[in-house]
């Protein structure tokens, strides 16, 4: 079987409802967006990172900084959708797309979401999950929630609290990260299908994945994620910058 050459692609705009300019948003001295790009730089299991964005101001800081960047349309309301513009561009097998708003990713999580689709010529997606531990999370809408069957595959996505508790166990619950892998054929794909009811009730973009009865494999990594959506989330991050012993190490080695 060929190697296949895996591209991530990092969605950003300016034109965030809740945190307008939040790509470029300062973190520590470091503009946010630059924060990703460099975490995701130093996994092994990719071969090129880019930012995709229809906003001038984040492509000329990216290249400011040495980085790849190339510029998509403004009409895109998803970020699927703006990645599979940008993958025509790119040369590769395999897109991951990383949001652009989680400035303490972890890169350690890129290799087990894009390994198996070098031992599965199928595959078509893969989204990252993680435990969800804070029971507030569940109750809140900002975070989207994933059931899983018994082979790890994804039966549903909702941003309300499921699966309903009427017995207590201890089967895990799972939030859905912003960080998701594609055959590129496969993510062309995505972009034309039609929307579903659901993923337009939910608001949440992969029910079209689901609701058109394609699979998503779902890649289980005990690791919380920190997204940032709204301003006062900055504080949080930096102090967990300040404090936690790993994203300190990760954050000294994407300064230098």
């Amino acid at each position: 079987m060929r190697v296949k050459k895996t591209v991530a692609v990092i969605p950003a705009r300016m034109g965030s409802s809740r945190f307008p300019g939040k790509p470029l948003v300062k973190i520590a001295g470091l503009p946010m967006i630059e924060h990703v790009r460099r975490r995701v730089d130093l996994s092994d299991a990719i071969d090129k990172t880019v930012v995709a964005t229809c906003d001038q101001e984040v492509l000329d800081l990216v290249v400011h900084y040495g980085g790849n960047a190339v510029m998509t349309a403004t009409t895109h309301e998803r970020c699927t959708d703006r990645v599979a513009e940008a993958q025509q561009e790119i040369d590769a097998d395999i897109a991951v797309i990383v949001q652009g708003d989680e400035p303490l990713f972890d890169p350690d999580v890129l290799a087990p979401l894009v390994a198996p689709f070098h031992n599965d010529d199928q595959l078509k997606c893969s989204n990252l999950v993680s435990v969800i531990r804070n029971p507030a999370d569940l109750d809140n809408v900002d975070i989207v929630k994933a059931i899983l069957d018994e082979n790890s595959n994804v039966m549903y996505f909702s941003r309300a609290a499921i699966p309903f508790l009427r017995e207590g166990n201890n089967r895990p619950m799972y939030r859905q990260t912003g960080v998701s892998a594609f055959s590129r054929a496969f993510l062309t794909h995505f972009s034309n299908l039609p929307p579903t009811a659901l993923e337009i009730t939910e608001s949440v973009d992969f029910l079209r994945i689901l609701g058109h009865g394609h699979r998503i494999y779902a890649c289980i990594h005990d690791t919380p994620t920190f997204g940032v959506d709204r301003p006062e989330d900055v504080a949080e991050i930096e102090n967990i910058l300040r404090e936690d012993g790993r994203h300190k190490i990760l954050f000294e080695r994407i300064s230098k």
